[in-house]
């Protein structure tokens, strides 16, 4: 069957409906991410400070909220392919989890970065509520492109639901 146009390029990628052990996930413990760059441009910059109800930084500062995106953006693959990983029951099943940055240098506009990293932790719960969940973590380095200094280091941590254990 075909695909209709409009169908976003996430949606393409495939899960298998598996029952995932936790053997399984920990398995991307130590797997890293193909790695890349990301270039905050201006004007995406000017966007995002809109979007946050502020002017734009000085200085040719970028907003701190970078943080959240270019990391993701500039390491090699898109957020399908972290979900199909993790082996993502649906798009319903991801919950945002814990984000720490570690800022060494602000951000800044025109300014290209490099990312690094990969899996670094999973852990299993069981509540009451949710049920049974994975909580995949892992880990970026920033730096920056043109003196290879850290920029700042970023851990997020994504809870995949399940339901099975």
């Amino acid at each position: 069957m075909p695909v209709p146009p409009s169908t976003p390029p996430d949606a393409l990628v495939s899960v298998p409906r598996i029952a995932v052990t936790l053997e399984h996930m920990r398995a991307l413990v130590g797997r890293q991410f193909p790695g890349g760059t990301f270039t905050i441009e201006r004007w995406e910059n000017t966007l995002l400070c809109e979007a946050m109800a502020c002017d734009p930084l000085p200085d040719g500062l970028a907003h701190p909220a970078y943080l959240f995106h270019a990391p993701l953006a500039g390491v090699g693959l898109k957020y399908g392919d972290i979900f199909a990983l993790c082996h993502a029951e649906s798009d319903e099943a991801i919950r945002a989890g814990e984000y720490v940055w570690d800022v060494q240098r602000p951000l800044r506009v025109g300014h290209t970065y490099r990312m690094s990293g990969g899996f670094i932790g999973v852990e299993r719960k069981s509540g009451r509520r949710a049920g049974v969940m994975d909580i995949v973590s892992f880990r970026i380095d920033v730096r920056e492109v043109e003196d290879d200094l850290p920029v700042a280091t970023v851990v997020n941590s994504w809870i995949f639901l399940r339901s099975e254990s």
